[in-house]
């Protein structure tokens, strides 16, 4: 068969198609520090606050962390509590693979406390030592990470946080008011309200900061302290938007120029998202959506902390933030984890960070070679074994 010659599009066809790609990765972002969240990205405000909940909802409360809770928590909701039974990507067969020999965890039950800021949600899984996990953004609800994360409830109880203005927790009329001590607060307001001594806890990207912040304000508290794919102020978060911006236009012009046409918008993009891969052409598995819009990234939390112009400048109340000279006073053994493509969080970060902590820490390192932001995806299994050996490794001696 004679091949039959191919018509060649115009330049004008081609400039056209590249901004209908930019416009189709426009949902609300993937910009620096985003999590992959379960409902649709880019919601904007408007979002209302759940009612406040009685003091006292939640689990049984626990001596010790290193008891169980009294009962399942699947089989015992707590007090103005409903346990998540649709059908999701976070509780069905797609969920990550447990490990040889795992029992299934239940599912996944959701949780408010009274605050003086409103109602501050989690949702919990398991039995046996609290870890909490803190999501990304910021802005970002917990709920695109339970996917994930439940493949550590085999040891452990996992209590995924939606910080205030996040999730299903309530929001705050002063958007000043929404800062990286002020979401520490909230980890520790979860803990009294647990009952427990100690705690694990984990931060992803931006919830890093704020598990630094809270470890160093609050050492006692905190057993184990993992930091996953993060940074630790204002000027590691603009040098890697400058670095991140450098490499877009050096290796990926038409992003770059996709990424340009909707800032002119006035539009936030997903121009850096495939970016976050070290796997960039494959397809990469999402947490399905919630169907709760309060689950998308609120853009009105991540302007408030960013400033005005996030993919370009640090600024809101993030700005001046520097948590690096507080590591010192980080008491409990510290794991610090990063994919080797992280472009947000790269192995140098983490270097400075190990370098910070003191000889108490006993800090630990994990580059994830086939990883970029999210070793939990790409790297599933090997980092979940990771994970979940350190957290089995003897706490501090209080």
């Amino acid at each position: 068969m004679t091949p039959q010659p191919q018509t060649r599009r115009k330049p004008r066809a081609r400039h056209a198609w590249t901004l209908v790609l930019g416009a189709a990765m426009l949902s609300a972002l993937a910009l620096v520090l985003a999590v992959p969240s379960g409902a649709a990205d880019g919601v904007l405000g408007a979002l209302q606050a759940m009612p406040p909940a009685a003091a006292g909802s939640g689990p049984a409360l626990l001596r010790d962390r290193r008891l169980a809770f009294r009962e399942p928590v699947a089989s015992a909701p707590a007090l103005n509590s409903t346990a998540s039974s649709a059908p999701s990507a976070s509780n069905g067969p797609a969920a990550n693979a447990l490990l040889p020999g795992a029992v299934q965890p239940a599912a996944w039950s959701e949780h408010r406390i009274a605050t003086p800021d409103g109602s501050l949600a989690y949702a919990s899984m398991g039995q046996g030592p609290v870890l909490v996990v803190l999501p990304g953004g910021p802005g970002g609800s917990g709920y695109g990470l339970r996917r994930w994360f439940r493949v550590l409830a085999q040891e452990h109880t996992v209590v995924v946080l939606d910080n205030i203005g996040r999730g299903r927790s309530a929001r705050l009329a002063d958007p000043s008011r929404y800062t990286v001590e002020r979401d520490a607060e909230d980890v520790e307001r979860l803990r009294r309200h647990l009952g427990v001594a100690t705690l694990a806890v984990y931060g992803h990207s931006y919830g890093g900061l704020v598990a630094q912040a809270y470890a160093s304000r609050y050492p006692q508290a905190v057993d184990h302290l993992v930091l996953g794919n993060t940074l630790h102020g204002a000027r590691s978060w603009q040098a890697q938007i400058d670095h991140f911006e450098a490499q877009l236009q050096r290796h990926h012009p038409e992003r770059w120029q996709a990424l340009q046409t909707l800032r002119e918008q006035g539009l936030l993009g997903e121009a850096f998202a495939p970016l976050y891969w070290a796997d960039r052409a494959a397809s990469h598995p999402k947490a399905a959506p919630s169907g709760d819009p309060r689950d998308a990234l609120n853009l009105d939390v991540y302007r408030a902390m960013l400033g005005p112009d996030p993919e370009r400048r640090v600024g809101g109340t993030l700005a001046g933030v520097e948590l690096l000279p507080r590591l010192k006073a980080v008491s409990a053994p510290t794991l610090l984890l990063t994919g080797r493509y992280d472009p947000v969080a790269p192995p140098q970060v983490l270097n400075e960070m190990r370098e910070a902590l003191g000889p108490q820490a006993r800090a630990e390192t994990e580059v994830f070679e086939q990883s970029g932001h999210r070793p939990f995806i790409e790297q599933g299994a090997a980092w979940a074994a990771r994970v979940q050996a350190f957290l089995r490794s003897p706490a501090a001696q209080r």
